[in-house]
């Protein structure tokens, strides 16, 4: 499954241009600024996307005859792609391009030699939704380093139920949290059925889940980060009723037995299996469940992701992120900007769609591409619901620096969950307020960093006092 979330990192930093922390440590393990290209005559083509493998070893095929060089494509599992690439780097075996999975910001990946400018041409820049290309996300000064081919218009907490246990218990598709639980009560006094998993057992995806939520709850932000005043406050009433939502779920028995230590793929499956209600899982539920149970596929139905009364949904999403790097001392750089541009394509954009997973950068290719009914209507959704986020590394690059430095607050929002869920923690807005202090903190420190290595940064550039929700931010 393409999934970016199995490492998840890279979900955070896909949708936004998030940093991570200990980049000197990265870059160091990563051999400094020594890149090569790898062995061999042809193109080298490295992602770690499972759902499109088949299509991507015939896609390479295709590009090959097209450009009459060999394109030698490998699936790298998304836990080691990061190891992987790092080996590459050290051995100056790079390969030629390679899917955004290093987690460091753009212009760490320039200044180490880890990457090459892209050269697009005129009919391929054409192809590109207007703001795809934008600096200090897939630009420096005014070069392309990363191509984005997946869509930032998106939400990732989709209410999904089985539309055959909504007919025979009768329930109408909730958008509210009290329509929620009136269908969990349904399910549970029927009886014949689980009202509800969740992916408990992943304390990342229980964060993202809640991020989202917190949003669409009327959080002024994203990820805890307030957009207007550029400080986390997690212990925001939205967080608090989102997490008190899930508490009110486990704790009058609407989740299916075990949810608890579920990962992913096993809340997924059991949902799959047909004996459960509700799920909340991503735009890539579908093609998840397609290889875990494709009879289930036509069972499966959403009604968006939950406001707290049924409100309109509002969501904010930063410029779309790169999803191709070129290696920075490629031999083939003419041949790989060709192929690069491929992915520009509405055939190749369409392959995307009818993986049903990550929405393509042209939504507008999935209303004639083979997919299921939920998961057109959802990306329609996205067109109406989705806007674009104000971003600090935007407004001002060397934001980009700070960002490096970044260190992760622990416990973080997922663990919060996890243990207020399970009753180790009773008291959830002190401990919200912690994790607030925390990546405060974190932030201070890293842009204190970046501006003692000469980068010219404050916090003020995370503060966009003129933005507002409903309302794509221009600056």
């Amino acid at each position: 499954m393409l999934e970016l979330s199995r490492l998840e990192i890279s979900r955070r930093t896909f949708v936004g241009g998030v940093g991570v922390g200990a980049l000197a440590g990265l870059l160091a393990a990563c051999g400094g600024t020594g890149t090569a290209p790898g062995v061999g005559t042809g193109i080298r083509w490295w992602d770690h996307f499972g759902g499109l493998q088949d299509q991507h070893k015939v896609w390479a095929a295709e590009q090959a005859k097209k450009l009459g060089l060999p394109v030698e494509y490998t699936y790298n599992e998304p836990g080691r792609a990061t190891e992987a690439l790092q080996l590459a780097n050290q051995s100056e075996q790079l390969p030629d391009v390679y899917s955004n999975i290093v987690g460091l910001p753009l212009p760490a990946l320039v200044d180490s030699g880890w990457v090459s400018p892209i050269e697009l041409s005129d009919e391929a820049l054409a192809r590109l939704p207007e703001g795809t290309l934008v600096e200090g996300i897939s630009m420096l000064d005014g070069v392309v380093y990363g191509l984005p081919v997946m869509s930032d218009r998106q939400y990732w907490a989709c209410t999904w139920y089985n539309s055959e246990i909504a007919g025979s218990v009768g329930f109408e598709p909730p958008r509210s949290y009290d329509e929620l639980r009136t269908a969990l009560r349904a399910i549970a006094d029927d009886g014949r059925f689980a009202p509800m998993t969740l992916a408990l057992g992943a304390s990342e995806r229980m964060r993202d889940q809640a991020d989202d939520l917190a949003q669409s709850g009327g959080f002024p932000g994203w990820q805890g980060l307030r957009y207007d005043t550029g400080e986390y406050a997690y212990d925001d009433d939205a967080y608090v009723n989102v997490i008190e939502l899930l508490k009110e779920i486990s704790d009058n028995g609407w989740l299916l037995p075990g949810t608890n230590s579920f990962q992913v793929p096993d809340a997924r499956g059991r949902w799959a299996a047909g004996s459960v209600g509700f799920a909340i899982d991503g735009p890539w539920a579908p093609g998840g469940v397609r290889a875990l149970n494709e009879a289930h596929l036509p069972k499966m139905a959403t009604s968006g992701q939950l406001t707290p009364e049924g409100e309109d949904l509002v969501i904010t999403r930063g410029a779309p992120a790169p999803v191709w790097f070129v290696a920075g001392n490629t031999k083939h750089a003419d041949e790989v900007n060709l192929l690069l541009e491929s992915f520009t394509q509405d055939d190749y954009q369409a392959l995307l769609a009818e993986a049903m997973d990550q929405p393509p950068l042209n939504l507008d290719v999935v209303a004639d591409a083979d997919v299921i009914e939920p998961y057109a209507w959802l990306v329609e959704d996205y067109k109406k619901r989705v806007f674009r986020a104000p971003q600090p590394q935007v407004r001002n690059p060397a934001a980009n620096e700070a960002l490096a430095f970044v260190m992760p607050a622990a416990p973080h929002l997922g663990d919060i969950i996890q243990g207020y869920l399970g009753g180790d923690l009773t008291d959830l807005r002190a401990e919200l307020v912690k994790l607030s202090d925390t990546a405060n903190q974190n932030l201070d420190q890293a842009i204190d960093k970046a501006g003692a290595a000469g980068a010219k940064v404050s916090r003020d550039d995370w503060a966009f006092t003129d933005w507002q929700r409903g309302v794509d931010y221009a600056y």
